[in-house]
């Protein structure tokens, strides 16, 4: 991990920006929720070497980037590649959280938050991080920080629109005017989503031999045998589910982690035991 020093002795770190928009939408979560402002996070810290909470610029142009595609996004300006596009916030209790997380998962799932790219959260207070890649339309998972903070990825041409930061709050908190998301209405989108990833063949492949292996990260990527910067983090979702969680919430974590590589990587397991 490069220190501040190392990450500001490059140009590009004192280049990214905070829109006053997205440090308005920190402001008024905060101050509606009645959180501490470092509640709402933005500028990533030296963990942050990749992903929303970096500038598309210093993710291009930094030594220490451990990805150079990951949040990526053609046609900006030279403005917008200076952008950070990664909202974090962290609500008052676990019933906040999932009452935030549900509202914000339902909307971009029936489209109502087209200038969000990524979403993760807890959408039922389980183990399990939900989430949704809204860019495929496929459901998605994160490390486990993501059980008690939501995270937004934003569209990086969206990070100076006040109208998005407006509606990202309003469905975050709530319209008091209109019902909220009930169990009911996430259980059902959770099972349309679940019912496309298990009818592919691969991931079935996949999941069967993950049932068998240890539940411990460093053994599964062992058996891979693939480089983990980019995939550790929806790895550890993955496997925080085993024995917490339906084997569909697992097989959708999955699909999102590796796709197509489904069925090669299964052969890299090994055949599972019949």
């Amino acid at each position: 991990m490069p220190t501040y020093a190392q990450l500001q002795a490059e140009s590009w770190w004192g280049r990214e920006i905070i829109t006053p928009e997205l440090d308005w939408l920190g402001d008024e979560l905060c101050r509606r929720t009645k959180r501490p402002r470092g509640a709402f996070g933005a500028k990533g810290d030296n963990n942050h070497l990749r992903g929303a909470h970096r500038s598309q610029e210093w993710i291009l142009k930094s030594r220490y980037c451990t990805s150079r595609t990951y949040t990526v996004q053609s046609g900006l300006t030279a403005v917008q590649q200076r952008h950070i596009a990664g909202v974090d916030f962290t609500p008052g209790s676990a019933g906040q959280m999932v009452a935030q997380c549900k509202r914000l998962y339902a909307a971009l799932r029936a489209g109502h938050l087209e200038e969000v790219r990524e979403f993760y959260g807890n959408v039922d207070g389980d183990k399990v991080v939900d989430g949704w890649d809204n860019v495929r339309n496929r459901a998605a998972s994160s490390d486990s920080s993501h059980l008690w903070h939501w995270h937004l990825t934003l569209d990086r041409r969206s990070c100076a629109d006040r109208r998005v930061m407006e509606r990202i709050l309003t469905i975050a908190l709530g319209d008091p005017t209109e019902e909220d998301v009930d169990d009911a209405t996430i259980d059902k989108i959770a099972t349309r989503t679940k019912t496309k990833v298990m009818a592919d063949t691969g991931i079935q492949q996949l999941l069967a031999r993950v049932q068998q292996l240890t539940v411990n990260q460093a053994a599964l990527l062992d058996a891979v045998g693939q480089d983990t910067t980019d995939e550790k983090a929806i790895v550890d979702g993955v496997l925080a589910g085993l024995g917490q969680r339906d084997m569909d919430s697992v097989a959708a974590a999955l699909k999102t982690a590796f796709g197509d590589r489904a069925t090669e990587l299964a052969a890299k397991l090994g055949t599972p035991a019949s």
